[in-house]
């Protein structure tokens, strides 16, 4: 057989498939790094037995430790049923060091207040708060 017939010999498929996959790789790692420098943006992922309502999210400053209506406020006006996730960009208006947090109720009518950015002076990056019925861990990466 004439070898100017043959177009995918072993080999290239062999190398093609390892650089797709590398290109995969790089792309996902990259596309993480770029997200500390977009918007900043909540992921509440609900993995309780409960609805969440009563989304906010607000500023904090250094001096003002609990009451979040001195300051900034976004709420979503979404309700997160039980096994769902959701993901928003609060519109909040910064004005120096501050710290962002979320407030919310689940259907038993407990509410809860978590720090999902302890300190940020652009509002860029994102958090990831995952909420059991037990526990409510968060990830944050933000600046």
């Amino acid at each position: 057989m004439d070898k100017r017939h043959r177009r995918f010999t072993p080999r290239f498929v062999i190398r093609l498939v390892v650089a797709l996959f590398a290109g995969v790789i790089i792309y996902l790692s990259y596309q993480n790094a770029i997200d500390r420098f977009k918007d900043f943006s909540i992921t509440i992922d609900n993995q309780s037995a409960y609805e969440l309502t009563s989304i906010q999210a607000g500023l904090i400053g250094p001096t003002n430790t609990a009451n979040v209506k001195d300051k900034s406020l976004y709420i979503p006006d979404l309700d997160l049923p039980s096994g769902k996730k959701i993901k928003f960009t609060p519109q909040l208006k910064l004005s120096g060091e501050e710290s962002i947090v979320l407030k919310f109720k689940d259907s038993r009518g407990r509410y809860y207040t978590e720090t999902v950015c302890g300190y940020t002076e652009h509002l860029t990056g994102h958090t990831r708060v995952t909420v059991t019925n037990d526990t409510i861990s968060v990830k944050e990466e933000c600046s």
